[in-house]
This record gives structure tokens, sequence and C-alpha cells, in this order.
């Protein structure tokens, strides 16, 4: 019996080990309960013993197959549990990856949000700029149209001739001197209005009290140059430059009707007194390149037009005088250059489609001459006919139909 009972726990020990190998803790448990209910039949297996072996082949047969439903049971569910674990370690990655783009379009919005309110705080800010932008052009054109009378242009001839703003000077005689004052203003007034006479009639009362005013003597001399009184008009710039000896405007004003009284050299040599005393004076630069061009020296003219455009480099007659002795040198394109240097700036300037005319005709180029000198006369086409009819650089293209239109029609 005692040794039944060992081979009975022996066999029970045996597949205790096998089952704790395969299954764990879970099939341990099931198999030690069904251990107990053996042990528990233990008083009765004497009897069977005696009774059949057989039966208790049969015995281990049913012990065997129910620890092997026990361990199928057990293995079951472990093994569910493991495909829940492989499951949600393999949907893992995609959880987070929904979760990281959730996030990624949470931060998108934001962003976006955050850059709709940087341009709408931007273009409220410009739209502010705008306004007081505006508001300040408003008022600089009201302060431009009340101080018009102290803008207008006083270009004479070329752009030389300047009115001189009255200056006046240290004087004894306080009620005097503002006398003198109001005549010379008067005098400007009646400029700008073009009542030269009594411009002149004003600036003389001016200078009969204060004689020694420079600027009233420039200005006298200007009214002068307009009213082509050219010795009277020197004369005032000569006193002048008596009186203010770097005066470069007077110097340059008396070279502007020593020109027009073909004294060219002594007209340059006004011009160099008004560089001298203002290097950097375009007006005089220009001046003196056309008396260099009067005395057909065009590499001298150029150089002083050079000099100009350096100084001021949208000076439209200074491009187009250019032109015209580049053209006089056979330097037809460069000259073809200073035109349109000159068209960008002011395009209605007829001279320079004029004078771009007349550079095409001298190379030949027929149809550009003719497109030139259509826009030419668009703009001025009685002085521009006029001229054309016997300007001797047309003469290659005068006998063309489309030529003889422009100026007879």
């Amino acid at each position: 019996m005692k040794i039944a009972n060992q081979v009975a726990m022996a066999s029970t020990v045996r597949l205790s080990s096998i089952l704790r190998t395969s299954i764990g803790s879970i099939a341990l448990a099931t198999i030690l309960i069904s251990n107990s209910a053996v042990s528990a039949s233990e008083p009765r297996l004497p009897a069977l013993w005696v009774q059949d072996t057989s039966q208790q082949v049969e015995l281990k047969e049913e012990i065997r197959d129910r620890v092997q439903e026990e361990v199928d049971i057990a293995f079951g569910r472990t093994a569910v549990l493991l495909n829940g674990i492989v499951i949600a370690l393999t949907f893992f990655p995609t959880a987070a990856g929904v979760a990281a783009w959730f996030l990624w379009a949470k931060l998108s919005k934001q962003t976006t949000i955050a850059r709709q309110e940087i341009e709408s705080l931007r273009y409220d800010t410009i739209s502010q700029l705008k306004l007081l932008i505006s508001d300040a052009e408003t008022i600089l054109g009201e302060i431009q149209h009340q101080s018009f009378q102290s803008d207008v242009e006083t270009d004479l001839l070329l752009p030389d001739a300047q009115i001189q703003e009255f200056a006046p000077v240290n004087y004894s005689n306080y009620k005097q001197l503002l006398t003198a004052g109001d005549y010379a203003k008067q005098g400007d007034a009646c400029f700008f209005e073009n009542r030269y006479e009594d411009a002149i009639a004003a600036y003389n009362l001016a200078l009969q009290i204060q004689p020694d005013l420079a600027d009233t003597w420039n200005n006298r001399g200007v009214v002068l140059t307009r009213m082509q009184r050219y010795p009277e008009a020197i004369a005032s710039y000569e006193q002048a430059t008596a009186i203010r000896p770097n005066y470069p405007d007077a110097w340059n004003n008396r070279g502007v009707v020593l020109l027009e009284l073909q004294q060219y050299q002594d007209a340059i040599a006004c011009y160099e007194q008004a560089i001298q005393a203002k290097p950097d004076y375009a007006d005089a630069w220009n001046n003196r390149g056309v008396a260099f061009s009067k005395m057909q020296e065009y590499e001298q003219a150029v150089i002083s037009y050079n000099q100009a455009l350096q100084i001021k480099n949208d000076y439209t007659d200074a491009w187009n005088n250019r032109g015209v002795a580049l053209s006089k040198l056979q330097k037809y394109e460069a000259a073809i250059d200073s035109y349109d240097n000159a068209a960008k700036i002011r395009p209605d300037f007829y001279r320079i489609w004029y004078n771009k005319a007349r550079c095409y005709a001298l190379q030949g180029q027929t149809d550009l001459a003719i497109e030139n000198l259509k826009r030419a006369l668009n703009l001025n086409p009685n002085l521009c006919k006029q001229l054309a009819k016997n300007e001797a650089d047309f003469e290659n293209i005068r006998e063309y139909e489309a030529f003889k239109h422009l100026i007879t029609n």
C-alpha cells in the first residue's frame, strides 16, 4: 500500500513538474487541486488495487485526461493573454502615430491662427502708417501751395540765370533798410508776373536806397537779360560781382549773356569763375559745355557735360547737349544713349526726339529717323517742321516720301 501511494505521489509530482514547466503558476494551481482530490480518495485505493489492476490503469488515464484538459484550458487562456499582448504591442505604434498626428494638427492650427493674427496686426499697422503719410502729404501740399511764389522756376535761355532772394545786410538806418528790402521784394514779384519794366523800376528804387545789395543787382541783370537788354544786364552782373567777388550765380548769368552775344571765350571765363566759387555748380558746367560746342570744340564740351552729369545725374539738358556733341564727333551709339537717358527723365521734351532723329539720319537708318521725328512733331509740330526743312543732318533721308509727308502736312 505504501508502495502504491508512493507510486501515485511520484506520478503526481512528475505531472506537477511538467505542468509547472509548461504553463506556469496558473496550470500548477489547477493540478494541485486535482492532486488533492486524488489524495483524498486514497483510503479506497487498496480495495481497488485488490479488485483489478486494470481499474487502476483506467483511473490513471482519467487523471491524465483531466490534467490534460486543465492544461489545455490554462494554455488557451495563456495564449489568449499573449495574443492580446501581441495585438496591443502591434497597434501601439499606430496609436502613437495617430496621437502624434493629432498633436501636430493641433499645433499647425495654432500656428496658422498665430500667423493670421500677426498678418492682421501688420495690415492694421500699415494702414495706420498710410493714413499718417496721407495726412502729412496733405499738410505738405498746403505748405507748398502757400509758398508757390517762392518756388517758381526761373529758367533763362538754358536753365542758367537765377533770381536770388533778397538778403539784407547791416545798415545804419533800419527804416531805410526795410524800405530797400520792400522794393527788392516788389521787383521779384513783378519778375514772376512777367512785368519786367515794373521789376526794373522796383530794383532801381531799392538800389538807390541801398546800392550794395548784390542779390538785387543780380536779379536786375536777369530781368534785363529776359528783355534782351544785354549790355545793361552785363553791367548789373558786374556790379554784383564787384560787391561779392565769389558770387557764382552772377558769374554764371553774365556768361549766359556773353554766350548770346557769341563772345564764347569770355563766356567760358565767366563760367570758370562760377565753378571756382562753387565746384559743384552743374549749370555752370553745362553752360561751359555749350560754349565749347559753339566753338566746335566738342571733346571739351563732352568733358564739361560729364562733369555736370556727375554732379546732377538727372540733368536733362546736359544729357541732350552731350548727345549733340557726341553726334558731332560721329560717336552715334554713345549719342543715342545720351538721348535715351534724357528721354527717361523728360519724355515730353521735343528736342530730345528731334536730335535723336538727326543722329539716326546721319547713320542712314531711315525708319528710326522717321519714327523719332514723328515723336518730336507730336510734341511741337510747328517748330520741328520749320527746323526739319532746313536741317542739314536730314539730307540723307530728305527724298523719302515718308519724310516729305511729315514736314509738308
